[in-house]
């Protein structure tokens, strides 16, 4: 009996793993920074550029590793996948320097991870029906989930106690164990022989990377040309529209056929997801940055601290199909919103210059419950839209909005904060009337001004006068994370709002 149900969900297992791994790198060396810095003789802007890269990588590929299944067949794919990213993190775990670092863990890694990620989708969709499905998308989105919520734990742990380099040494165990498994996989082979679609594949990996880049560009205190590049991208992504719809009246294979986003249950399935993942990326951002930052946690602690989230959204996202009893997925879903929109603004009302990590362990813990309510559901429904040839390409697309979703949030996020902090910080001063003459327009250009020329070196603080500066980062930032809880519950709003739109169960369009 026991074998059986091994049997029954090894292939749910494999994919576990594989999202496992790809999850937990983009959270574990966030905490591993200076530690990179420190071994590998970079830079801080060197290690936040292998991040992007990463990011970038996986964006630009996605697509195209998804379109792979239907070309070389569904295991050929995830082998060469996890080849690839298996010497991609052995490469990243000796790398003596930078260069070697971005091409172990940027490059490698995210060729692999955009090849891997799409395809687990498609093994679940596969192997599974019905209430299992379910059950196997829920454990999958909660491993995603909690691989990004344990990440800061575990990448902590090692580069506290041991070394940064065991984070992607641990990857190329989990790799070796995977490949020592792989007979538990089928080779779904396509039913027709296709060639790839290259001008399509280069257009929608450019138009993705340059939608991607404009979103890491996001800085309130710089000139970069966001709106350039995102343009620009919008214009590629049109193109590549417009090149699919003529290989199709040409009888060719598109590398995405455009009907599958006249599916409501797919559109919409994937424009909540967007919007609450932006606001998973939003809090997995700024709760670190306040506790180190104003609570003075060490990044164990700020770790730990986050076990309410992820415990919670662990549990309901494996057992968030059990609610199917009483309502729709529909509603689950919609109940999950609920939760995690009060969890936010739990901690809204939590954040102060003296809050702790226990203060915040109330609205995290809803939070958490609310978005693995989300988790159990929302693949399984946005995958219901997409017919069986178009599973392959549905499973990229729901993969590469994922990645703009987490890009998104840390981006907005991240500029929301920095704008939080520099109004409160005019605003303090203009109160305080040490310039009586200055408009509080004035001061606060003032204030964007000094905060340049400390980005680029050219000042720095005093030191009898950094307590008090100190003091006043802190308040600020305090103050700055309300208005980023604010725009992450408006993201949950839009998510709610479109989410009247889906179908009460997969299935249904």
């Amino acid at each position: 009996m026991a074998e059986k149900k091994q049997g029954k969900w090894g292939v749910l297992y494999m994919m576990s793993f594989a999202m496992f791994i790809m999850t937990i790198d983009m959270t574990m060396m966030n905490v591993s920074i200076s530690a990179l810095v420190r071994d590998l003789g970079t830079t801080v802007s060197g290690i936040q550029l292998a991040i992007a890269l990463y990011t970038l990588v996986m964006a630009a590929f996605m697509i195209v590793g998804a379109k792979m299944a239907d070309i070389w067949g569904t295991k050929k794919v995830f082998m060469v996948g996890l080849a690839i990213y298996g010497v991609g993190t052995a490469t990243a775990t000796m790398a003596p320097n930078l260069i070697i670092l971005i091409i172990g863990w940027s490059i490698l890694e995210g060729i692999g991870g955009a090849m891997m990620m799409p395809v687990t989708v498609t093994y679940i969709t596969k192997d599974y029906n019905g209430k299992d499905r379910a059950f196997a998308f829920s454990v999958w989105s909660a491993i995603g989930g909690a691989a990004a919520a344990f990440g800061p734990i575990i990448g902590g742990a090692f580069t506290t106690y041991l070394t940064w380099r065991l984070g992607f040494g641990m990857e190329v165990v989990i790799v070796v164990g995977m490949f020592a498994k792989m007979s538990i996989l089928k080779d779904y082979q396509p039913e027709k022989k296709i060639k790839l679609d290259v001008l399509g594949a280069l257009l929608v990996g450019f138009g993705l990377f340059l939608i991607t880049l404009s979103v890491l560009m996001i800085d309130p205190l710089g000139d970069a040309p966001v709106l350039g590049v995102l343009i620009l991208g919008i214009i590629t992504l049109l193109g590549f529209a417009y090149h699919e719809r003529s290989m199709v009246r040409r009888g060719l294979d598109p590398l995405v056929n455009l009907k599958l986003f006249k599916s409501r249950t797919f559109v919409v399935g994937n424009l909540v997801s967007i919007f609450f993942q932006i606001t998973l990326a939003g809090v997995m951002f700024t709760i670190p940055i306040f506790l180190q930052n104003v609570a003075k946690y060490d990044a164990m602690s700020t770790g730990l601290a986050v076990i309410p989230l992820s415990i919670m959204m662990f549990i309901f996202s494996i057992y968030g199909q059990k609610f199917l009893k009483y309502m729709s997925a529909k509603r689950v879903i919609q109940t999950g919103i609920i939760f995690a929109f009060v969890g936010l603004l739990s901690l809204y009302f939590t954040f102060s210059p003296s809050a702790t990590g226990l203060d915040l362990a109330l609205g995290l813990a809803l939070y958490g419950t609310g978005l693995g309510l989300i988790f159990s559901q929302i693949t399984n429904l946005a995958m219901a839209g997409a017919s069986a040839d178009e599973e392959a390409e549905a499973s990229g697309v729901f993969n590469s909005q994922k990645q703009l979703g987490m890009s998104l949030g840390t981006a907005f996020i991240g500029a929301v904060l920095v704008l939080g902090m520099i109004n409160d910080v005019a605003q303090k001063i203009y109160e305080s009337n040490y310039f009586p003459n200055a408009s509080k327009a004035e001061i606060r250009d003032a204030v964007v001004n000094w905060l340049m020329r400390m980005k680029q070196g050219e000042v720095s603080i005093p030191p009898n006068y950094l307590p008090q500066v100190e003091e006043i980062t802190r308040v600020a930032l305090a103050n700055a994370m309300q208005s980023a809880m604010i725009f992450m519950m408006i993201s949950l709003v839009i998510g709610a709002i479109l989410s009247i739109w889906l179908p009460n169960n997969p299935g249904k369009d």
